[in-house]
């Protein structure tokens, strides 16, 4: 993609290059809450079937939730060592980087953030630029990471 194509913005009639993108993204993906909720409730090993009873959720949520965490490396699934009939329960986990997630999320959870309304005027402004990019054909995050590749090869050339 050429950066030569991007439209330019500027409120005073000068022309700046800010491709920001800023995502929500919620869809598919957990949020930090239901991670947490999952880690804590796996200190011990535990078959998913007391874990949906535990968290007090849907099985499929729970069942959906652990593939992804699992996918992170956050959790691990193992057979449990049974009496040799019938099939052996799962019993799910934390990783140590599932640990380590959860202690950094801990240490965070105490800080309280502040934005401004400044900020947020201007994360509205980014999202319209990110808009009428799209409405050009162009891929916000693709420019985006163009830039970025651009500025890193500008800062390191001799």
């Amino acid at each position: 993609m050429n950066l030569s194509k991007l439209p330019f913005i500027g409120s005073g009639g000068e022309r700046l290059l800010a491709p920001v993108i800023i995502y929500f993204q919620k869809g598919n993906k957990m949020d930090t809450k239901v991670t947490a909720e999952v880690l804590k409730a796996v200190e011990r090993p535990r078959s998913v079937s007391e874990l949906v009873a535990s968290l007090n959720r849907r099985s499929e949520a729970v069942v959906r939730a652990i593939a992804e965490m699992e996918e992170m490396g956050l959790l691990e699934r193992r057979a449990e060592k049974g009496s040799g009939r019938g099939r052996p329960r799962m019993l799910v986990s934390a990783t140590d980087l599932g640990r380590q997630y959860l202690a950094a999320r801990s240490r965070l959870e105490g800080i309280p953030l502040k934005a401004t309304r400044a900020g947020f005027k201007r994360a509205v402004e980014e999202a319209r630029y990110a808009a009428r990019l799209r409405e050009r054909g162009l891929d916000p995050f693709a420019l985006f990471m163009e830039l970025n590749d651009y500025v890193r090869s500008a800062r390191h050339a001799p």
